[in-house]
């Protein structure tokens, strides 16, 4: 299934980047809600959920999707990553993927509502890496 993405090799160590991308992208999604600023903060989450699985990607396989289909990335964790509670996690990253081209490029502004459930969905997902990356 892997063969049918694009990847990009990227070295194992480099995962931290990403994850610090991931950090920042979410808390700026955290700042951009506390001042009312919905869109910023919907599409820092989005970016923040990417960036987290490029973070375990790379970690784990020294890989990163370089497909313009950002639901590629949901193929490439599912057939790259075994974990008990991987479908539940991956249902963020759904969550946030499925929001992009509205957050991003549609004509609609999101609510308050969307954009905390938006950084809901990240935080989880980017806590869930996190435990996947420093585990033990």
């Amino acid at each position: 299934m892997t063969k049918e993405i694009r990847t990009s090799q990227v070295s194992k160590s480099e995962y931290i980047n990403y994850l610090k991308k991931a950090e920042e992208f979410f808390s700026s999604a955290q700042d951009s809600i506390i001042k009312g600023k919905w869109n910023s903060a919907g599409l820092n989450a989005i970016h923040s959920g990417i960036s987290s699985a490029d973070a375990l990607l790379v970690s784990l396989h020294g890989i990163k999707s370089s497909s313009p289909k950002h639901d590629d990335i949901l193929k490439l964790l599912n057939s790259l990553v075994k974990h008990k509670g991987l479908e539940e996690n991956i249902g963020h990253l759904r969550n946030l993927i499925s929001m992009k081209n509205v957050v991003e490029y549609d004509q609609r502004l999101i609510t308050q509502n969307e954009a905390i459930n938006l950084a809901k969905h990240a935080e989880r997902f980017l806590a869930w890496v996190k435990s996947m990356l420093f585990k033990g």
